[in-house]
């Protein structure tokens, strides 16, 4: 995708939001690089109503896309909210004044 330049994108901004309704988003740039998108409604609207993926779904679709579907069975989500509250019951059963910040932790 070619980026359209800022000046012009402004001297010619009713063809390029006609482009991006019927082809597609178009790039904008700013000294040669890619700084905005114009987008149509109809993209918009698709993009703000899709669901959010939890990182869970994520990690599986990122497997997935690479064939890597022999552990469908693990639930990322209970591993990953194990670990959280791992953390959590470590820094709450150390005193105050041991704590000190998470990334001062000696492994024990």
């Amino acid at each position: 995708m070619n980026a359209v330049p800022i000046f012009e994108a402004k001297n010619r901004l009713p063809f390029f939001i006609h482009k991006a309704e019927t082809e597609g988003p178009v790039a904008i740039s700013r000294r040669n690089k890619e700084v905005a998108y114009i987008i149509s409604k109809e993209d918009y609207e698709k993009k703000m109503a899709a669901p959010k993926k939890s990182l869970a779904d994520r990690i599986h679709d990122s497997r997935a896309e690479y064939g890597l579907t022999d552990d469908d069975d693990f639930d990322f989500s209970e591993h990953l909210e194990k670990i959280r509250r791992e953390e959590w019951f470590r820094f709450e059963n150390r005193e105050r004044e041991e704590a000190g910040h998470i990334f001062d932790w000696e492994d024990e």
